[in-house]
């Protein structure tokens, strides 16, 4: 049985974490005490956050998950999904199919709330894209000499920020969400985060409103003295070249400092903005390709209702077909078992319609799996592309023209974690 977790579940819950997640530290009686009240307050507060457990006939908590209820700009356009974390068994029940049944009733929940995409950070990317889950954006860390961005800004108006601007964080958080595709508005936990000073901000304001953000931690270098330290960037956000002008001309000021300042972003192209983008790593890849950044796979996506998710985005924004168009698309989806089959795709009168047809005599279009979908559909691959490595079958159209139609100009970024 799965159900929410009440406050006398917790103590289960907590010990089941502390094994699933060594890193999180909380095997003390202390710390195990302190992640049983913050489970308590989050479980409690309005804040789209919801603790579920996997529960046998005796009563024992055998699993867990959290369900996070989030806010995505998809192609311009905020849409409703979910995010599960903190996904977790038992140590003495690995094996017996918990995790299958946390995952299946997260999806199920996800469909009943007409929440047509779901999203994660993999344990194992694998074990996930077995159950649907496409690839995400890739995240590069750039490791650079504070002297080596481009400076040319007025650091000025550079100043430290405090709680008290929390408003007006979320403010430019949430517009710099509105322009960016995959960036989700912002949460409660970041909020309490800024109450906590979790991390430093600095910000620049123009005409009395802030236009620029930027939040970091100095970190002691490993293994060396007390004076050398990095300056870890976590988010950076601007309505305006000039803002990050400032705010870049103010990091690249702290050379005297900062040795290396690590800043980790979705966005490939950050490495213009740099005089030299090389980092600490001293690699070169064959034949002359000096190493600039190291890349991670992570945030992973997953359409949960084919047919809410076409309704609700309409592939807002994208290129047209020039005439009534109907596109037969097979998907294969073996864990929703519901959504596997054929669909007929239909334009017309500027709108997308999608019909799902079971099986058909037809030769159909597009043949893809799930989890390529989910990816190309939020912009994180092109057909094109899994056309040439073979991982999906397209018939008599052409993938350019369908990644005109269907796939998002920018793929998506994301800074929240969960």
């Amino acid at each position: 049985m799965i159900r929410l977790l009440q406050i006398e579940d917790l103590k289960q819950a907590a010990d089941i974490a502390a094994l699933a997640y060594p890193g999180m530290l909380i095997q003390s009686d202390e710390k195990k005490k302190e992640f049983i009240e913050r489970l308590a307050t989050e479980q409690k507060e309005n804040n789209g956050i919801e603790f579920f457990g996997c529960f046998d006939e005796q009563g024992e908590l055998l699993g867990i998950f959290r369900v996070n209820d989030f806010e995505c700009n998809i192609n311009g356009k905020f849409q409703r999904i979910f995010g599960i974390g903190m996904v977790a068994v038992h140590l003495l029940h690995k094996k017996e199919k918990v995790a299958f049944q946390l995952l299946s009733y997260f999806h199920n929940y996800a469909r009943q709330e007409n929440v047509a995409l779901v999203s994660l950070y993999p344990f194992n990317p694998s074990f996930y894209r077995k159950m649907g889950y496409g690839y995400g954006p890739l995240r590069y860390e750039f490791k650079f000499k504070p002297g080596e961005m481009i400076a040319d800004g007025n650091k000025s108006k550079v100043k430290f920020l405090t709680p008290s601007d929390e408003d007006a964080i979320v403010s430019l958080y949430n517009e710099y969400a509105q322009n960016n595709h995959g960036m989700l508005k912002r949460t409660w936990k970041e909020k309490e985060y800024i109450k906590t000073r979790k991390t430093y901000y600095v910000g620049v304001e123009e005409e009395n409103y802030l236009v620029g953000a930027l939040a970091f931690t100095l970190d002691p270098v490993k293994d060396s003295h007390f004076l050398h330290q990095h300056m870890i960037i976590h988010e950076w956000i601007w309505s305006n070249p000039s803002a990050y002008k400032q705010l870049a001309s103010w990091v690249s000021s702290q050379q005297d400092q900062v040795d290396r300042v690590i800043f980790r972003t979705n966005d490939q192209s950050f490495v213009y903005s740099l005089f030299n983008p090389l980092n600490d790593s001293n690699h070169v890849i064959p034949s002359v390709y000096h190493e600039v950044a190291t890349t991670g796979s992570g945030i992973m996506y997953r359409i949960t209702n084919i047919e809410s998710f076409v309704n609700g985005t309409n592939f807002n924004g994208l290129g047209r077909p020039q005439e009534n168009t109907q596109i037969l698309l097979e998907i294969e989806d073996s864990f929703i078992t519901e959504q596997d089959g054929v669909y007929k795709l239909s334009y017309s009168r500027e709108q997308w319609e999608i019909q799902r047809v079971g099986k058909t005599h037809e030769q159909v279009d597009i043949t893809i799996g799930i989890h390529d979908l989910s990816s190309w559909w939020m912009g994180c691959v092109t057909l094109e592309s899994l056309f040439n490595y073979g991982e999906a079958k397209v018939h008599q159209l052409d993938p350019k023209m369908l990644d005109e139609w269907f796939k998002p100009r920018n793929g998506p970024i994301c800074f929240t974690t969960f």
